[in-house]
This record gives C-alpha cells, sequence and structure tokens, in this order.
C-alpha cells in the first residue's frame, strides 16, 4: 500500500492541529525534540565525512568553503547555548 506525500503531509498535519488543540503549547515543546534530532543526523553524517576524504585528495573548493561555513555556523550555536546557561546562572 503506497500513501502519497500529499496524504502524508495531510496526516501529519491534522495530527499537529490535534495536539495543539489539546495542548496549545505543545508544538513549542517538540523545538528542542525536533533539533537534537537534526542534530544526531548532522552527527551521523559527520561522522562518516573524514572516511570519504583521503589526506592527499584535491577537494573541490566548494566543499571546503561549505565545511568551513558549516564549522563556523555550528561554533556560533554552541557559544550562544553556552553564553545564554551562563546567563542564566
Amino acid at each position: 500500500m503506497e500513501i502519497s506525500q500529499e496524504r502524508i503531509r495531510r496526516i501529519i498535519k491534522e495530527e499537529l492541529a490535534d495536539a495543539h488543540q489539546r495542548r496549545p503549547d505543545a508544538l513549542e515543546d517538540l523545538e528542542g525534540q525536533r533539533v537534537k534530532r537534526h542534530l544526531e543526523k548532522i552527527s551521523g553524517i559527520v561522522s562518516e565525512l573524514p572516511y570519504v576524504f583521503e589526506d592527499d585528495d584535491n577537494v573541490p573548493e566548494w566543499i571546503q568553503e561549505k565545511i568551513a561555513v558549516i564549522a563556523a555556523m555550528l561554533q556560533t550555536i554552541l557559544d550562544y547555548k553556552n553564553d545564554e546557561d551562563i546567563r542564566c546562572k
């Protein structure tokens, strides 16, 4: 049995609406879970990447730039959360 993407979207939308009606702040509660899921996915990808490159590879500049930007963005997030933790104490 195949379910179309449109049907899946409708089901998800309906479930989120039901959850929001039962508890209006429920969607906000899921933000941390959603972020953790994304970070787990990123972690899995990052753990594989060192194995796809050799030290003597000629890596295209656009890949090097993307990796540098991603590293900087993740560091910014970590710095923000660490500063937030310090401010809250």
